[in-house]
């Protein structure tokens, strides 16, 4: 989420200032990338827990993201950038065609690549995997790298459906992906997960949500809802594994 809300700043502030639209965007899709390869090698090379490094990341993004605005939006008139996340091909809307791209590029990867088996390898046991000749230093940090690209990328697709950019944008993001990552059967303890569960746990916590709005369930209680699903899947998966 502050990966995305930085990097929506970054291309909303250069759009501004009448910078080229695709350096903009390249830029703003990059930074999101620097802080994933910061945040690689802060975790690899320093071995500071991941938790601890995305915390202090957070803080250091959403501020920035606060000190370039001074917490005002930055609005966007942009036809790429509004097509992109509201145009349409048929009755197919771009965004969902971008999602399913991705989602189609990596579970590939993950799925039938040296790469993807090393991925699971390392999240696995990463003192196996390093024993096996993996380099999981270089491994980790590229992941790192490509995760904050891809948020980048969300970033971009955030501007066009605000029109702005939002220092708040993201708020709460982190909270979900881990909720939609464990729900499509990532396990805590590593090793386990699939792109399409992902997908689904994902799909699943949007109607839920959808669910909440419809029965006109205060947003308050949404985040509620969501905290707890991920306690009760959690514990679940934990359980489930500590037998194993």
């Amino acid at each position: 989420g502050y990966i995305l809300g930085l990097s929506s700043i970054i291309i909303s502030t250069l759009l501004d200032a009448a910078f080229d639209p695709v350096l903009s965007i390249l830029i703003g899709i990059l930074a999101g990338g620097a802080i994933g390869l910061a945040n690689g090698l802060i975790i690899t090379l320093i071995k500071l827990p991941p938790f601890i490094v995305t915390i202090g990341m957070a803080y250091i993004a959403r501020g920035l993201a606060f000190v370039i605005t001074e917490g005002f939006t930055v609005r966007v008139t942009n036809d790429f950038i509004s097509n992109l996340a509201n145009g349409y091909v048929g009755p197919i809307p771009i965004m969902t065609l971008i999602m399913l791209a991705i989602v189609g590029i990596f579970a590939y990867i993950l799925n039938s690549t040296p790469f993807g088996m090393k991925t699971k390898a390392v999240g696995g046991n990463i003192v196996a995997a390093r024993l096996s000749g993996i380099n999981t230093t270089k491994h980790r940090i590229f992941i790192h790298t490509m995760g904050g690209l891809l948020c980048g990328l969300a970033g971009l697709l955030m501007i066009g459906r605000l029109n702005a950019g939002n220092p708040n944008a993201g708020v709460n993001y982190d909270v979900d992906s881990i909720a939609a990552t464990v729900v499509g059967g990532t396990s805590m303890t590593g090793g386990e997960g699939s792109i399409l569960g992902t997908l689904l746990g994902a799909v699943l916590l949007g109607v839920m949500r959808n669910a909440l709005v419809l029965l006109k369930v205060s947003m308050y209680w949404q985040t509620v809802v969501a905290g707890t699903i991920i306690l009760v899947v959690c514990s679940i998966d934990y359980l489930s594994n500590r037998n194993k």
